[in-house]
C-alpha cells in the first residue's frame, strides 16, 4: 500500500503540467511575499501520514488530500480547527462565506463531485455525502472539517483525474483568497495559451453510502468537439480551452489577431436556456477585468437556436450593442435520455 507522502509526489509531479503547479507563486503574489513559499503544491511540511494539505493552507481553502477508510480523497476544504498560529477563526468565515458566494453563481461547475463535513467538535460524526452547495452556519463550528472533491479507491488511483479535478477547482480558490486579501477579485492582464487538455467523459460519482452513479461530463465532450470544430477552421495556434479572466476560466477562447472570442457552453435543453445561463460569466469577462479586448460573446450549445430566440440575441445586439451571439455544436453527441 503506498503512503500519502509518495501519493503526494506523483501528484505534484503531475501538476507541473496543470496551472495549479504555479499554486505557491499565485499565493506569493496575493499574499506579497518576499519569496515563493515553496516549490510544491503538496509540500512534505503539509503532508501527514492520513491526510495532507497545500502548504500555507491552515488559513485559506485548502487543497487537501487524503484517507477515508479504503478510499482516498482529493478536493478542497476548510478547517476549523484553531491552532497557535491561527486561533482566531473569523477569517475563515469570511472566506466561507465567498465559497457561498461562488456556489451560488457557478456551483453546477461541480455537479459531478460531492460535499461531506465532519462535526469534530459534537461527536466526530461524518455526514453523508451530497451535492454541492453553499456552507450552512450550523456546519461552522470549532474543530468542523467541511470538504467538497472526490474520492477513488486507493488501491487504484487515476491520477489524472486527481489532477484534473484539483486543477478545476483552481477558480474557486482564486475567487476566495483574492477577494478576502484585496476586497475585489480582479487579477493581471489575460494571457492566452492555445491547446486543449483531453478530459474524461465518464466518471463515477457517490452521492450515496455503497452506491456509485455513471455521470456523464457532457461538458468536456462538448468542449473537445468546439475545440476540435474551430481547430478545423482557424488552427489550433489560434483555439484555446480554460484561459483564466479574472477569477474564473472561460470555455474556449479563439483568438483572432489582437481581439478575441469568448464561448461558454452549457448543456440545458434549449438555446433559451443557455443564453440565459452564459450571459453573466461572458459579460463578467470581457467587461469587468480588461474592456476592449473582447470581439465576440458566444453562448455555445448542442441544440440548435429557434427563430425567437435569434429575434432575442438580435434585439440585444441593437439595443445594447452587444457583440453576443449563438453557436451550435454540431461534433459531439448529446443524448437527454
Amino acid at each position: 500500500m503506498k503512503s500519502l507522502f509518495h501519493m503526494a509526489n506523483k501528484i505534484n509531479e503531475m501538476l507541473t503540467e496543470y496551472e495549479l503547479g504555479n499554486l505557491q507563486e499565485l499565493r506569493k503574489n496575493i499574499h506579497s511575499l518576499s519569496r515563493v513559499p515553496s516549490k510544491y503544491v503538496f509540500d512534505q511540511r503539509g503532508v501527514k501520514k492520513d491526510w495532507g494539505a497545500h502548504f500555507g493552507g491552515r488559513a485559506e481553502l485548502q487543497f487537501n488530500i487524503g484517507f477515508e477508510n479504503n478510499s482516498f480523497r482529493y478536493g478542497v476544504a476548510f478547517s476549523l480547527r484553531p491552532s497557535r498560529d491561527h486561533p482566531n477563526l473569523n477569517a475563515l468565515i469570511e472566506k466561507i462565506n465567498l465559497f457561498n458566494e461562488y456556489i451560488n453563481e457557478f456551483g453546477t461547475e461541480f455537479y459531478d463531485l460531492s460535499m461531506w463535513h465532519y462535526d469534530v467538535e459534537h461527536d466526530g460524526s461524518r455526514s453523508e455525502d451530497f451535492q454541492p452547495t453553499i456552507i450552512k452556519s450550523e456546519w461552522c463550528k470549532t474543530n468542523a472539517f467541511i470538504f467538497l472533491g472526490e474520492k477513488q479507491n486507493r488501491e487504484r488511483i487515476d491520477y489524472q483525474r486527481v489532477c484534473d479535478v484539483l486543477d478545476r477547482l483552481l477558480p474557486l480558490y482564486r475567487h476566495i483568497e483574492i477577494a478576502s486579501k484585496n476586497g475585489n477579485t480582479s487579477t493581471p492582464s489575460f494571457v492566452f495559451k492555445p491547446g486543449c487538455r483531453t478530459k474524461l467523459s465518464f466518471t463515477k460519482a457517490s452521492y450515496k453510502k455503497d452506491q456509485q452513479i455513471d455521470v456523464r461530463l457532457l461538458h468536456n465532450d462538448l468542449q473537445q468537439a468546439l475545440y476540435d470544430e474551430l481547430v478545423q477552421v482557424y488552427g489550433r495556434d489560434n483555439v484555446g480551452t480554460e484561459n483564466v479572466i479574472g477569477c474564473g476560466r472561460v470555455d474556449l477562447t479563439l483568438k483572432l489577431g489582437n481581439k478575441y472570442s469568448l464561448y461558454e457552453i452549457k448543456t440545458a435543453f434549449s438555446a433559451k436556456s443557455y443564453i440565459r445561463q452564459a450571459i453573466g460569466q461572458l459579460l463578467e469577462y470581457a467587461y469587468f477585468y480588461q474592456v476592449g479586448f473582447v470581439e465576440k460573446l458566444i453562448v455555445a450549445g448542442p441544440v440548435k437556436c429557434t427563430s425567437v430566440e435569434h429575434s432575442y440575441l438580435n434585439e440585444l445586439q441593437s439595443k445594447f450593442n452587444l457583440p453576443i451571439e449563438y453557436y451550435q455544436i454540431k461534433g459531439a453527441c448529446f443524448d437527454f435520455d
